[in-house]
């Protein structure tokens, strides 16, 4: 390697953080500008959230994205150590940063708990590759994820203390049971049992995996995102011209593949899985070529009809971290 080489390297080393946070933030505004059916955008909002909180969000997430991309460039080099990464602190950063200024909205908790680990992972494979690759991100995510710790938990649980949500939460999922009571956010004693436990975030997530479709992220390196949501993405999409249309049809195919979690747990798994084959019939006539549009402006007003209830909150934070893999994909090809 030449002299020249190992400048060259050197700055992209120093200058990946600040790359990979800009990215982060990119993603998200590309997430939250695309017109996906039910979800805030620039031309709809809800009562109580609309696109300027989600530009807010974005922007405010800066120190976060940072840190975690600093951390992830450590980790690399040796400089840091697995267990030492603190993701619960990040996490807990990034939505005090991004939920308790002059936002004051939860928009983004779940895009949040995604891109942490996902942002630590890339800065991780680009320093050591000088190139993205899904392979190199699956095995730091293993790496990040199993390396949790108590206070990983604790920081969680301060976060959804945090930003507590007061929209109804219909439990009719028969996966719900008394270990996940003991983790409920709402008992009382929650911490005390997590601390009495030994629980680490990984073991929680892995707990929880059956009810919320983030945690089953968590649980299954991130499985979701990176064998289906980008590669999908990818493939339909080259570049930033042609990303929001890409966008919408992702969103409306992942919605037709399951029951949105957000939509299951406001308003149960009937309403879900009825979005859901709204949104099938929307993607066969996208696949068939017969024009989508009059079935989109449908979609999009079923799931407005009851405000925010029928959003599809999680399958946005999926697309949002499909997107992120396909930026830093274009930006480290």
């Amino acid at each position: 390697m030449s002299k020249s080489d190992e400048v060259s390297g050197g700055n992209l080393m120093k200058h990946t953080p600040w790359k990979l946070s800009s990215i982060g933030q990119l993603s998200i505004l590309l997430e939250a500008s695309s017109p996906k059916p039910g979800n805030v955008n620039r031309q709809f909002g809800f009562s109580d959230t609309d696109y300027r909180h989600f530009l807010a969000s974005a922007s405010l997430m800066a120190r976060g994205l940072h840190m975690s991309a600093t951390r992830g460039v450590a980790l690399a080099e040796g400089k840091l150590d697995s267990s030492q990464i603190n993701v619960g602190e990040l996490i807990h950063l990034s939505a005090h940063d991004t939920f308790t200024g002059i936002n004051k909205r939860n928009t983004i908790l779940g895009t949040i708990l995604l891109y942490i680990p996902l942002v630590i992972a890339s800065a991780a494979v680009v320093t050591q590759q000088n190139r993205f690759s899904t392979e190199g991100l699956v095995h730091w995510l293993q790496e990040i994820t199993k390396n949790t710790s108590v206070d990983d938990t604790l920081n969680l649980y301060k976060t959804f203390h945090l930003i507590r949500s007061t929209n109804p939460r219909v439990d009719e999922s028969a996966s719900w049971t008394e270990t996940h009571s003991r983790y409920d956010i709402d008992n009382p004693n929650v911490m005390d049992n997590i601390f009495e436990d030994n629980l680490t975030l990984y073991d929680l997530f892995k707990l929880s995996a059956d009810v919320d479709e983030i945690s089953g992220e968590w649980a299954n390196n991130f499985r979701l995102t990176l064998s289906q949501v980008f590669p999908y993405l990818d493939k339909i999409t080259d570049n930033l011209e042609n990303l929001e249309e890409g966008i919408v049809q992702t969103f409306v195919w992942l919605l037709s593949l399951r029951p949105d979690g957000l939509i299951a747990k406001k308003a149960g798994e009937k309403r879900a899985e009825e979005v859901r084959a709204l949104a099938e019939r929307t993607m066969n006539a996208w696949n068939h070529k017969r024009g989508p549009v009059e079935l989109m402006i449908h979609l999009d007003e079923e799931l407005r009809k009851e405000g925010n209830l029928l959003n599809p909150g999680t399958t946005a934070d999926l697309v949002s971290a499909g997107i992120l893999c396909k930026l830093v994909a274009l930006d480290f090809p």
